[in-house]
């Protein structure tokens, strides 16, 4: 249990040390070593090789194999030596002994096998890109066969780890490395490179265990970045048997084998069917055990048929798209018309524009397609007209059903009750009765005699209603109770007096908050406005004091209504 631990945060420590690792197997690594010296007499390297009869068989038994093909077959030390060359002997040697660097039972609940079958077929990808990249062959197999030996190490290191495993091999190289970050804190190329190190492996074998995702250092030799270049393109060769991304394994594969060796797509596909046919043979030669190999066509027709059903996810997820955005046109066409309906409906509630009333005006524009604001006014008996103004808090429908209900109260209920002071108590208790969410409304409303120029006016919380003379302000008339809606008790007193030949203008903060240029209107600037416009007939001053603070690009941010009342001698009556 210690050792594991130790092993473990060697691991985590993104270091693994030289006294972690298997041990290599020792004649075998004398013969590698002996095989790099130069001017090594054959006579003293067989001497070396025939040290291990086991290994002695072993050698003779792979090199005679179909797979590696010589010429003739040998059948003693000397004549492997003689035949294959130090660095042929070498790779076998390599094999060999990597192969046997770690039993079957050298990590618990583990199929070495298939990590074995996965290395071979990296080292059959390896060996069909020797001729391409103009490398032996052989020495391309052994890196293939030993570039992901770290991920091996990785697993005998951290056991409790091996449950990872299938996870692992089916992962894009890419994507396992990233893997191996999260289970392992390091990577199996780190691990390879401090073992080839460890082990003394020749420097091209080390260089391409070591760099073959990231590429060698600037400066490396040649043949040695052509090494990584093999050994990637053969990790990707191998993952479009293994991984479950085939189709990504398949392009990735083509780029990199046009990128690096200028294959065509059908060069491409050609090396990969040679994967699937060497297999079986490399395997029998390695003394390994492989499963039922796919050939490539069959791995093609997968790929494409994912393909095929993506693309149908993809359209089928497209029509979807375009019938959520047919429901949505729809949807948005029925509220359009719903919300030109609500608009009808809150214009009828406002004074009818073909029945104009002597002596007073009125204009209201929306900041919406509805509008929270409002205004009304209709004879009473004796020459008298019931006015009034409103303002309900907020904007949009919700805004506008309170407007419609307030308005609705106050001509059924003024009909009866001409005391504006106790209009305004009656709407109060009433709006309060059903108020939601602390909406509130703020409202001016009056009586005139037409006759006297009297008025009586009362305020629930809103702004100042402004009595205007021909050239200066004779008045203003604040509020002196709260909006209705807000306390049911509330009392709203009346104000009474003679507009003596001026005017009253009754407004909402929309106009007072109007953009003039670069600056809100605001009450000076409203005062000013009405001043420059008293000359004109009723009608056209409303309209013309809106169009003052209408800004084409801007809009109008708030509901904007105004009402104007006019003394007798002005207007006629």
């Amino acid at each position: 249990m210690h050792d594991q631990q130790l092993m473990e945060e060697a691991v985590t420590a993104s270091k693994v040390r030289p006294s972690d690792l298997p041990a290599p197997p020792k004649d075998a690594f004398r013969i590698v070593q002996a095989c790099s010296r130069t001017g090594i007499d054959s006579r003293d390297l067989g001497q070396i090789v025939a040290n291990d009869p086991v290994l002695t068989a072993e050698l003779l038994r792979v090199a005679n194999s179909a797979f590696f093909g010589l010429v003739s077959q040998v059948k003693s030390v000397a004549r492997a030596v003689t035949v294959l060359g130090n660095r042929a002997l070498r790779n076998l040697v390599l094999c060999i002994s990597m192969r046997d660097a770690l039993r079957a039972d050298s990590i618990p609940g583990f199929d070495i096998d298939a990590y074995w079958e996965d290395a071979l077929r990296r080292a059959v990808s390896a060996r069909s890109l020797g001729a391409l990249a103009g490398l032996d062959a052989d020495e391309c197999f052994t890196v293939g066969l030993l570039q992901d030996f770290g991920l091996l190490v990785m697993l005998y290191l951290m056991p409790d780890h091996v449950g990872c495993w299938d996870l692992l091999a089916q992962a894009t190289p890419d994507r396992r490395r990233d893997l191996e970050l999260d289970f392992f804190h390091t990577t199996h190329d780190d691990v390879g490179l401090t073992l080839a190190t460890s082990w003394d492996l020749p420097p091209d074998l080390a260089a391409a265990m070591g760099y073959h995702h990231n590429g060698p250092p600037e400066g490396a030799d040649p043949q040695d970045v052509t090494l990584c270049r093999v050994a990637a393109c053969a990790d990707w060769m191998a993952a479009v048997y293994r991984s479950d991304d085939k189709r990504q394994a398949i392009q990735r594969t083509r780029a990199l084998l046009k990128e690096y060796f200028g294959a065509s797509a059908e060069q491409s596909d050609t090396l990969l069917q040679s994967v699937s046919d060497a297999l079986a043979p490399a395997a029998t030669a390695m003394g390994m055990r492989v499963g039922q190999q796919v050939d490539f066509n069959t791995v093609l027709r997968e790929a494409n048929l994912r393909l095929a059903e993506d693309n149908l996810s993809y359209q089928e997820l497209n029509w979807r798209l375009e019938q959520t955005l047919a429901e949505r046109d729809r949807i948005a066409e029925e509220l359009r018309r719903e919300l030109q309906l609500a608009r009808e409906v809150q214009k009828s509630l406002l004074p009818r524009c073909g029945s104009p009333m002597p002596g007073i005006a009125g204009l209201n524009l929306s900041a919406k397609a509805v509008s929270g604001d409002f205004y009304d006014y209709y004879p009473l008996p004796n020459g008298r007209v019931a006015f009034c103004l409103a303002d309900v808090s907020g904007k949009g429908m919700h805004a506008a059903l309170l407007m419609a209900k307030t308005a609705s109260l106050f001509r059924c209920l003024g009909k009866g009750v001409h005391d504006p002071g106790k209009l305004l108590g009656m709407l109060n208790r009433e709006i309060y009765e059903t108020s939601v969410r602390g909406m509130f409304v703020t409202m001016l409303a009056g009586v005139v005699d037409t006759a006297s120029g009297e008025i009586t006016l009362a305020s629930a919380g809103h702004l100042p209603a402004l009595h205007m003379g021909c050239a200066a302000l004779m008045g203003e008339y604040p509020a002196k109770a709260p909006p209705l809606g807000i306390n049911p008790d509330s009392v709203f007193p009346n104000d009474t007096f003679a507009l003596q030949g001026g005017c009253l203008y009754l407004y909402t903060d929309g106009l007072l908050e109007a953009w003039v240029g670069d600056h809100r209107l605001e009450k000076d600037g409203l005062v000013c406005l009405l001043k420059e416009h008293s000359h004109l007939p009723l009608a056209a001053r409303a309209e013309r004091i809106a169009d003052a603070v209408l800004d084409a690009d801007r809009g109008i941010e708030d509901d904007l209504t105004l009402v104007i009342v006019e003394g007798a001698r002005q207007h006629g009556v």
